[in-house]
């Protein structure tokens, strides 16, 4: 017993330096998606009234949708102006662009590409932590939920209220946090600030966090945070929950 025990113990110190080694040194270059908004997305779309690469740029608004090459069905919206992620203040700012209902309403190029309707239960948005993440401007994935993950939200969202609370099962092997929205208005209920406001209560950073938007089979909108624990092999990627060949809906 003491052997595997000792095994055990070899096998996490090399998993997490392996994780460690890969956010210095394999992440490529974590300024790529800034350098495609703001040196050819914005630009082109002021000089040309052209969003390319970009799917859409929106300059009163301050966005960009962007198709990202992790697809088929994954979509991205970014800031066009410099955020770095979820830990920056400017997310916490009163005149701060309301990300996160921007996305959701940009939801349906997902449904567009797929060629049908896509109930609005099987969509998700996400935000990886600061250490989940390979890229230092903030960017909110727009994608299908994993059939899974849409299960055991089914399950689970009676159990919900608006309330952080440890949800009873794990997502993808991981512990995460929900609550339920009092609405479905995103510019009234931010859930950047809600997250904000927690991990305040509980004396953390926000940076340690993934973020996630679902929506119950009832219609009521959830959201999820999953926490950095290097323990679980877990980053605080909220994006694990995603599946970008949208499967949920048949496909």
């Amino acid at each position: 017993m003491k052997r595997l025990f000792r095994l055990l113990i070899i096998l996490l110190v090399i998993l997490l330096m392996a994780a460690v080694l890969w956010w210095f040194f394999g992440r490529g270059n974590p300024n790529a998606l800034w350098q495609i908004v703001s040196q050819q997305c914005v630009p082109n779309q002021q000089q040309n009234h052209d969003p390319a690469p970009c799917l859409k740029v929106d300059l009163t608004e301050g966005y960009v949708l962007f198709k990202d090459s992790k697809g088929p069905y994954h979509d991205l919206v970014m800031p066009t102006e410099k955020v770095s992620g979820i830990e920056s203040p400017i997310l916490q700012a009163d005149r701060t662009p309301p990300y996160f209902a921007q996305a959701w309403n940009n939801r349906e190029h997902i449904s567009n590409e797929l060629g049908k309707p896509l109930k609005d239960a099987w969509v998700s948005l996400a935000v990886n932590s600061k250490y989940g993440r390979s890229q230092n401007q903030l960017h909110i994935h727009v994608a299908c939920l994993r059939q899974d993950v849409y299960n055991a939200l089914g399950e689970q969202a009676e159990q919900l209220d608006q309330q952080w609370r440890p949800l009873a099962v794990k997502l993808v092997g991981h512990q995460y946090l929900a609550r339920k929205l009092a609405g479905t208005d995103l510019t009234q209920e931010d859930p950047f600030r809600l997250l904000q406001n927690y991990v305040v209560e509980q004396g953390d950073s926000i940076g340690n966090y993934g973020l996630a938007l679902a929506v119950s089979p009832q219609g009521e909108m959830l959201l999820l945070a999953n926490r950095l624990k290097l323990t679980d092999l877990n980053l605080g990627s909220a994006g694990e929950i995603q599946d970008y060949r949208c499967e949920v809906a048949g496909n």
